[in-house]
């Protein structure tokens, strides 16, 4: 109740500036202000039914009460009822009396009516019909971009994303890499002997945004799939400088692919290079907890982590990890065998529950990693971030 209140003082507010508005520019008073109460005592009895046909019907008198009547469609969806809003934003586009502005604003408001309601055709062709009058494009362009996002129409939005730069002059570089990114992928899943189409589309991600660490992953993977494992390394090192958060996601990509060339010391190298980066701790502790308890780099990685004057929680348990793995060594037997199964068992424990990737927009936490956030939908800002108790 208490939101259907607030929608209320909204939608009385909105109708009392418009018979201010009139009053004081000297037009015609409106010409049912009794109905006009008369509806609003039926939403606040919680009969909507009645107040819609009496709002409705007020429509059909005064074409000049077309704000009031949005703000009632708005309040209708907000609450679910999607049924009612798209009755409220129909009838507002039947009457051939209203503005260019006002019906692209009813077009626009029943397509998010529809979009709510999932008939997306629907809500596509009211959506380029607002475009094409030109009067409400800058609110449509979104919408369209966010319904074909919705449908996997990658191309249809990379179109869309274009023009709509074209038009409001806004920077679509971001989302348009990530569109043909995923074009990218489609083609490699649809034909995996034949991927030149893919690295073509993984490219233009790359023309697209310099800085998509996305593309680069892609290429990387391509290259590993050929078996050309030089450019395997070249692509998964590059997001180390266009975003060195994703360097978790590609560490052991790049140890692989220097693995198959028989180079572990240029692997060592590129470790040594990024362990005291911003984000080493969270590369070194990806890398301990994914060796085998016999990897040479396992004490190299342990002697790195020793010789830090503090420890995330992440490098602790991939420490820990570390030293179970190793029964038999100095460090194990050093510590109480009980002693350290319970310490590892707690921040074990800690770690299950926590989520290894946030949204930088929204805040929205997740165990594996999204290029587009399922919470707010903002493309490449779910990175992967390290522990903490506070």
């Amino acid at each position: 109740m208490p939101e259907i209140y607030g929608v209320l003082l909204l939608f009385a507010g909105a109708a009392g500036w418009y018979f201010a508005y009139v009053f004081y520019h000297g037009k015609k008073q409106p010409k049912i202000p009794g109905e006009y109460i008369q509806g609003l005592n039926y939403l606040l009895n919680e009969q909507p039914d009645n107040a819609l046909e009496i709002f409705i019907n007020l429509v059909e008198v005064d074409t000049e009460t077309v704000e009031t009547h949005l703000v009632l469609g708005n309040m209708f969806r907000r609450r679910g009822e999607v049924d009612r809003a798209i009755r409220v934003h129909q009838n507002l586009i039947a009457k051939p009396s209203l503005e260019p502005l006002d019906k692209s604003t009813a077009f626009l408001e029943l397509a998010k009516d529809y979009l709510k309601a999932g008939l997306l055709d629907r809500a596509e062709t009211l959506l380029v019909e607002v475009i094409e009058i030109g009067l409400r494009s800058d609110q449509a362009y979104p919408l369209l971009l966010s319904l074909y996002e919705r449908e996997k129409e990658w191309q249809r939005a990379i179109d869309t994303a274009k023009e709509m730069a074209r038009i409001s002059g806004k920077k679509v570089h971001r989302i348009t890499a990530h569109y043909y990114c995923e074009l990218s992928q489609i083609e490699f899943e649809k034909s995996r002997d034949g991927i030149i189409e893919a690295k073509k589309l993984a490219k233009r991600a790359l023309r697209c945004d310099k800085h998509c660490a996305r593309a680069s992953v892609l290429l990387g993977d391509y290259a590993m799939h050929e078996e050309n494992h030089k450019s395997a390394i070249k692509y998964y090192q590059a997001v180390a400088t266009q975003n060195p958060q994703y360097l978790p996601e590609v560490l052991m990509k790049i140890r692989t692919a220097f693995a198959r060339l028989g180079d572990t010391r240029g692997f060592r190298e590129f470790l040594a290079s990024s362990k005291d980066t911003r984000f080493g701790g969270i590369l070194l502790a990806t890398l301990l907890s994914n060796l085998a308890a016999d990897d040479a780099e396992r004490k190299i990685i342990s002697g790195w982590l020793l010789d830090k004057p503090q420890l995330s929680l992440l490098e602790i348990s991939a420490f820990l990890h570390s030293i179970q793995a190793e029964a038999g060594s100095p460090e194990a037997r050093s510590l109480s065998g009980v002693g350290l199964r319970k310490l590892h068992s707690s921040i074990d424990s800690f770690m299950r529950g926590y989520s290894s990737h946030q949204c930088g927009q929204c805040g929205f936490r997740a165990k594996t990693l999204y290029w587009q956030c399922p919470g707010c939908h903002y493309w490449g800002a779910v990175v992967p971030v390290m522990p903490s108790l506070n």
